[in-house]
């Protein structure tokens, strides 16, 4: 793997463990803050609303600014930002603040944190696609979506072992890790060589008809998959009887531990050695992110939970390329930075509502998120059996 890679993909793993560790760390702390639970869920929902309004201005951005600056900027602001939400919860913990101020202090910083990283995986995206060919821009994107992956699996382990030094240190430390990724991109990450002219990024509305379809893929995948999670402690406890606190969330490490694992299997070893087109690796994805799903939703036993996961884990693997390169492919050379911004948008949408519907719709019944789930996914599916999508030059 080029230098280059290398310091994406730490920039981009240090991202997603601050990603996953804000659930293992911050999310426990919640009562001691004074933080009821929809004040926890306005938290957690502020920065992917304020990234959905920023991310396409920051892929737009890279255009002019360069994807290098853009994505230091972005790891900087990543690494400001988690130390001021870390010593706002500290504050916290400490009675400076509790309530309605702690809730309004976490707010802003969260709004803020979203509005300055957004940045991070646009910049990425047209880095990738500016120093690909179309033949291997669909491993290129697996890449980048193994290191988000690899982030999430790291970020709960790393906040567990630092657990018993102190309840924010974590927190710390990844700001720490992000400006150790920043310092050695600033040092050693070129700016790619443009694919197309330098210049202001042509405006991409995000119902344009050639990305229209990924973006509505990356909204249900997103959707589904946080919307699932949400609602999977309530499914083990109602579905299998696991009611103890310690076995449940034993259960769901395994579960989730089935997906991850199977997830960077597809997109560290499969797709790199594989180069499928994108239109193959959507219609297998989502097809099989439904089978998963009805796998999960009448499986016999805890072990179709794990199943289940594994089946989703294998479907997101080649789904979260398949969409980034199908959305590259679509547009020409200078619309890669407008168009990586709009793809990283697209998923802090599902990330908004997935979760509230899910919730809303599990007490009707439980089984309903599932095959919810299963039916849009499978919908999904059939929309990209209908529609032409763009080939790699040279592929058949």
């Amino acid at each position: 793997m080029s230098r280059d890679k290398l310091i994406l993909l730490a920039g981009l793993i240090t991202y997603g463990m601050g990603q996953s560790l804000l659930f293992v760390v911050f999310t426990p702390l919640a009562r001691e803050l004074g933080l009821a639970e929809w004040q926890l869920g306005f938290v957690i929902a502020a920065s992917n609303v304020a990234l959905a309004f920023s991310a396409p201005r920051w892929g737009r951005a890279s255009e002019t600014l360069g994807r290098r600056r853009v994505f230091l900027t972005g790891l900087a602001g990543y690494a400001i930002g988690y130390a001021a939400l870390a010593l706002g919860v500290q504050a916290g913990l400490w009675g400076w603040a509790t309530g309605l101020p702690m809730f309004v202090l976490l707010l802003v910083l969260r709004l803020a944190y979203g509005v300055v990283v957004g940045g991070i995986n646009p910049a990425a995206t047209a880095y990738i696609a500016d120093t690909t060919d179309e033949g291997s821009r669909a491993s290129g994107m697996a890449l980048i979506a193994m290191a988000g992956g690899l982030g999430t699996i790291i970020g709960p382990a790393f906040g567990g072992a630092l657990a018993g030094f102190g309840p924010v240190l974590a927190m710390y430390v990844a700001a720490g890790l992000a400006v150790l990724a920043g310092a050695w991109a600033f040092v050693a990450l070129p700016e790619p060589v443009r694919r197309g002219e330098r210049g202001a990024a042509p405006h991409l509305a995000a119902t344009d008809r050639r990305v229209l379809p990924y973006l509505v893929g990356w909204m249900v995948v997103f959707g589904v998959f946080t919307g699932i999670q949400t609602i999977t402690a309530s499914w083990v406890a109602d579905r299998y009887s696991i009611t103890e606190v310690t076995a449940a969330q034993r259960t769901m490490m395994v579960a989730m531990l089935c997906m991850a694992f199977f997830t960077l299997l597809v997109q560290a070893v499969v797709l790199q050695a594989w180069k499928a087109p994108p239109a193959t690796m959507l219609r297998l994805g989502f097809g099989l992110m439904a089978a998963g799903l009805l796998l999960i939703a009448f499986g016999p036993g805890v072990h179709a939970l794990y199943a289940g996961y594994a089946v989703f884990g294998v479907s997101f693997g080649f789904a979260a390329p398949g969409l980034n390169a199908a959305g590259s492919l679509s547009v020409g050379p200078r619309e890669q930075g407008a168009v990586a911004g709009l793809l990283a948008a697209a998923p802090t949408v599902g990330m908004i509502f997935g979760p509230i519907l899910c919730g809303a719709i599990y007490k009707a019944a439980p089984a309903l998120p599932l095959l919810a789930g299963a039916v849009l996914t499978l919908a999904v599916q059939l929309w990209y059996f209908t529609i032409r999508m763009p080939e790699p030059r040279g592929s058949g």
